[in-house]
């Protein structure tokens, strides 16, 4: 269920430059998708629930904040070790706190985000939110591109060297101008995906067809009809993929897990199924062990990319990750980018700043597939030692990564934590609040889908209201809203009050708005359905049996 498409007269053609302009008032229209679901006005929202303010987050943290160690953008993911020794602490209801300022007071926005609502606007008596326009005027697609750092001075019009096709060139540019900036935390040191993808695709017709095949889905989830259907160029990018494969060797191998990993973002864009993103990521996992030579900073970012979809996926599907065996790369073997001079240099651009939270996710995605097995063995073999042992060791690992991620607290500059007005960077503040989001859904996770709490236990509600609250952070920040669907559904799906339902939504909305991709229209859709039944006596019903009645799949990235 996407946006509504542009109104057109009966047999009119709309052209590359008119689909795009069209797009483009359509999108701040103000349409909603689900706008037929019930949502309360915002100031009901902000009387009862309020937000306290980002540089709060971290306060009863440990002093890990305080140190002048900056995170490596580029270091390696490092190792899950057990963490025994750490002090045990719950969290208590009263850490969610109130709010005693205006965030937005006195904070620059970003350039790309005037439409995104601040804090008065979100709370103004409106029963729909605007939604943001993040596409660039038309007209780019036909001039050459002003982007530093690209290796490539493309010649007028723009992206001639890649296609003559007028509706290509335009879905290049969408895929630089729009996508590429939606799926990363921060570019101040350029884009991965235009510095290292794009020129790649020059020479590969299937990473080619795969970033038209993305934007043209993109783009069509937005009301647009292209002249090339996204079916039909995702087809063509799997036919090349598996000519890739067929005559694959060790000088092809960026360019067949590049295709690999944009197919992937392609099935998020579009919410696809469980077994073709699996598909995928068992052939870019044999391409990464086969490798024999030296990575390079491509190779790199690639099987970073791998890393995260790899664990997503897990979450998603309630399986184990593939990666288990895939060593992180040392410290030597990632190059790095030209130094930035600024705080942001703290965050790493796929992970934000829960990178060192990876192996920690890693573990955890894991669990869900280890507890099947315990209760099958249990159900089989009652009272035996095997059965007795598994448990045992799953409570032990439970255990570390409860008391791992009660002490992780993401690691910025103590510059940035210990300034008296987080209005110095809003950005970062807003990545900040992804991370906090990461973490408290985490919780929610280990407690809920693990350990099995009941869904109305305050150690479920404490980390489920805590989550939405860093989300909502995230938007009042103006910040990236990259990778916020899990942390967002995984405590939407455990709300129960109608104020954090309320907020969920809103969430929801902002969410689709800025990203356009329709695994979060899907996501949405499951919540409201899970809390219809939630509300109707179905008890503790999990949202994954909830989305396979519906036939939907939930995909995560």
């Amino acid at each position: 269920m996407g946006m509504r498409p542009p109104t057109t007269a009966p047999g009119q053609h709309l052209g590359c430059y008119d689909r795009l302009h069209a797009l483009r008032q359509d999108s701040s229209s103000g349409s909603s998708i689900l706008s037929g679901s019930s949502t309360p006005p915002l100031p009901a929202i902000a009387e009862n629930w309020e937000v306290h303010s980002a540089h709060s987050v971290f306060s009863d943290s440990g002093s890990s904040c305080g140190s002048d160690t900056i995170l490596d953008m580029h270091s390696p993911l490092p190792p899950f070790d057990a963490l025994d020794g750490f002090a045990r602490s719950a969290p208590e209801m009263n850490d969610v706190k109130p709010l005693q300022m205006d965030p937005l007071d006195g904070f620059p926005k970003e350039h790309y985000d005037d439409d995104i609502p601040t804090s008065r606007e979100m709370f103004a008596p409106t029963s729909a939110l605007s939604r943001s326009s993040s596409y660039p005027d038309p007209q780019s697609a036909f001039i050459s591109p002003t982007s530093g750092g690209s290796p490539y001075d493309f010649t007028i019009p723009a992206f001639s060297e890649f296609t003559n096709r007028e509706s290509r060139r335009g879905l290049l540019d969408h895929f630089c101008n729009v996508l590429s900036h939606l799926i990363v935390f921060k570019e101040d040191n350029g884009n991965p995906f235009r510095q290292l993808v794009l020129p790649m695709a020059q020479k590969s017709p299937p990473l080619l067809n795969a970033i038209y095949a993305i934007s043209s889905a993109h783009l069509e989830h937005r009301g647009l009809q292209m002249e090339e259907r996204a079916l039909d160029l995702h087809s063509k990018a799997l036919q090349g993929l598996a000519n890739l494969i067929a005559h694959k060797d060790e000088g092809n191998r960026d360019e067949v897990l590049a295709v690999i990993i944009l197919l992937l973002y392609y099935e998020i864009v579009r919410s696809g199924s469980s077994a073709v993103l699996t598909s995928h990521l068992r052939g870019a996992l044999s391409i990464m062990r086969e490798r024999r030579g030296r990575r390079g900073l491509t190779s790199t970012f690639l099987e970073r990319a791998f890393r995260y979809f790899d664990v997503a996926s897990a979450l998603s599907f309630g399986t184990s990750p593939m990666s288990g065996t895939i060593l992180s790369p040392t410290t030597n073997e990632i190059p790095n980018f030209r130094e930035a001079a600024s705080a942001i240099s703290a965050v790493d651009t796929l992970y934000g700043l829960v990178a060192d939270l990876w192996p920690v996710l890693h573990r955890l995605s894991s669990l869900e597939d280890v507890k099947r097995s315990i209760e099958k063995a249990e159900m089989e073999s009652p009272g035996h030692d095997k059965a007795n042992n598994m448990r045992t060791e799953f409570d032990t690992t439970t255990s570390n990564i409860e008391l791992a991620l009660q002490q992780w607290v993401p690691k910025i500059p103590a510059s940035v934590v210990a300034t008296e007005n987080p209005a110095d960077d809003s950005r970062l503040q807003s990545i900040l609040n992804n991370a906090e989001a990461h973490k408290q859904a985490s919780f929610v996770h280990l407690y809920r889908t693990i350990l099995s709490v009941p869904r109305s236990s305050p150690k479920v509600q404490t980390p489920v209201k805590q989550t939405l609250q860093a989300c909502l952070r995230v938007v009042i920040f103006s910040g990236p809203m990259a990778a916020l669907l899990w942390p967002l559904f995984t405590a939407a799906s455990e709300a129960v009050e109608d104020v954090d339902r309320n907020v969920a939504r809103t969430m929801f909305r902002q969410l689709e708005s800025r990203q356009g991709m329709n695994n979060i229209v899907t996501g949405w859709e499951v919540c409201e359905e899970l809390w219809r039944r939630s509300d109707s006596g179905h008890g503790e019903i999990g949202w994954r049996d909830v989305a396979r009645d519906m036939g939907s799949e939930v995909i995560f990235g």
